[in-house]
């Protein structure tokens, strides 16, 4: 029985897991934008 198959698919969890994280991240830091934007009231020039 090959270990091979097993760390594949490990590494596929791991990508993926990165990925995911990577993404929730940007939600947070975009979020944290837009409230420091509406609380301070700031306008953006377009």
């Amino acid at each position: 029985m090959s270990i091979e198959p097993l760390a594949e698919g490990a590494a596929a969890v791991r990508s993926a897991w990165t990925a995911l994280e990577r993404d929730w991240r940007s939600v947070v830091v975009g979020a944290v934008i837009v409230a420091v934007v509406q609380v301070l009231n700031l306008g953006i020039p377009w």
